[in-house]
C-alpha cells in the first residue's frame, strides 16, 4: 500500500484532526479567524443525519459546533461543484429546522452559521462571500441565518506569493492544504505546531491510510468504467463518419455508463449526492432512476 500525505483539504483528515476533543483549541483558532469573533468555549457535536429530502439521503454534514448562542456547521469542499450552493442551503435549512423548540417555535436567539471551506473557486476571486436571506431593499428576511463561502484558493495564492507578512497573518487557513514538506516552512506558533503534530499522527495511522487507500481504489474503478464508456462513445461516433458524430458518441457512451454505475450504487443504498459526485449525473437525473 502506497503511503500518501493527506492534507485537511480531505474531509476525513479534517475531521480526524479538528473534531478530536483534544484539539478543540485548533478548531477554536480556525473559527475565530474566519468569523472574526472571540470564542470562549465550544462544544463539538456528533454530525446528525440529514433526512426528509431524497437529495441529501444518508448524508452527514462534516462538523457541527456549538458556542454560546451560535450553532456552526462546517463543510469541506475539495472541489467546486455546480450543486454546492443547493446542497449548502439544504444542509443549513435542516439545521435551522432542528433548532425549533417544542410547538415549532423557532429560536431566534441562536445564530445558525454555515462555513464552507471550498477549493476550486479561483485564486483571483474574492477571499470570502457572505450570504444572507433578504429582500430587494436589503432587509433581512431571516435574521439569524448566515452562510460563509471561503475561497481556499485565495490562501493558496498567498502561500505561493512568499509574502512572509501575509503568510503569517493567514497561516491558520494556509496550513490546511500544505503537504508535510511545505509545513516545515510555515511560520510557527503553538497552534501551527499542534496542527502539524496532529495531521502527521493522522497520516501515520495505518487505519486511516487503509481507509484512504480503499477510497482511492474506488475512484480508480469509477474512472476506469467512465473511460470505457468514453471509448465506446468514440467508436460509435466514428461509425457515423463525422466529428459531430464522435462528440455525440462520447457523450452518449459516457452517459450510458454513468447511468449503469448509478443504478448499481442505488442498489447498494449509496446517497444520491455521492452518486452524483462519482458519475457526474445531476441529482435530478438520479432521482428519475429511483422511480
Amino acid at each position: 500500500m502506497k503511503k500518501e500525505f493527506y492534507t485537511c483539504k480531505n474531509d476525513r483528515a479534517f475531521k480526524e484532526v479538528f473534531l478530536n476533543p483534544n484539539n478543540s483549541d485548533l478548531l477554536k483558532a480556525l473559527l475565530e479567524f474566519i468569523l472574526k469573533i472571540k470564542i470562549d468555549k465550544l462544544e463539538i457535536k456528533k454530525t446528525e443525519l440529514l433526512s426528509g429530502n431524497v437529495n441529501i439521503k444518508d448524508k452527514r454534514v462534516d462538523a457541527i459546533v456549538h458556542t454560546g448562542n451560535k450553532k456552526i456547521e462546517i463543510e469541506i469542499n475539495s472541489q467546486n461543484k455546480d450543486y454546492l450552493h443547493t446542497r449548502s442551503t439544504a444542509y443549513i435549512c435542516n439545521i435551522y429546522q432542528s433548532n425549533a423548540s417544542v410547538g415549532d417555535t423557532y429560536n431566534e436567539d441562536t445564530d445558525i452559521i454555515q462555513v464552507n471551506l471550498t477549493w476550486g473557486l479561483g485564486r483571483n476571486n474574492d477571499e470570502m462571500k457572505i450570504y444572507k436571506i433578504m429582500n430587494e431593499k436589503g432587509e433581512l428576511y431571516v435574521k439569524n441565518f448566515i452562510i460563509y463561502e471561503i475561497n481556499m484558493d485565495y490562501y493558496d495564492k498567498i502561500w505561493y506569493s512568499k509574502n512572509e507578512e501575509e503568510i503569517k497573518k493567514n497561516q491558520y487557513m494556509i496550513m490546511l492544504d500544505l503537504d508535510k514538506k511545505e509545513l516545515k516552512n510555515m511560520p510557527k506558533d503553538k497552534i501551527v505546531d499542534k496542527y502539524i503534530t496532529n495531521v502527521t499522527i493522522v497520516n501515520d495511522d495505518p487505519e486511516f491510510q487503509k481507509y484512504m487507500s480503499e477510497e482511492e481504489d474506488k475512484k480508480k474503478i469509477q474512472n476506469s468504467l467512465l473511460s470505457e464508456a468514453k471509448e465506446e462513445g468514440i467508436s460509435q461516433g466514428i461509425s457515423q463518419g463525422y466529428t459531430s458524430g464522435i462528440n455525440d458518441g462520447i457523450s452518449k457512451g459516457e452517459n450510458k455508463k454513468s447511468i449503469e454505475i448509478a443504478k448499481n450504487m442505488l442498489k447498494k443504498n449509496m446517497s444520491i449526492e455521492d452518486i452524483s459526485d462519482i458519475t457526474g449525473l445531476s441529482i435530478e437525473e438520479i432521482n428519475k432512476l429511483t422511480k
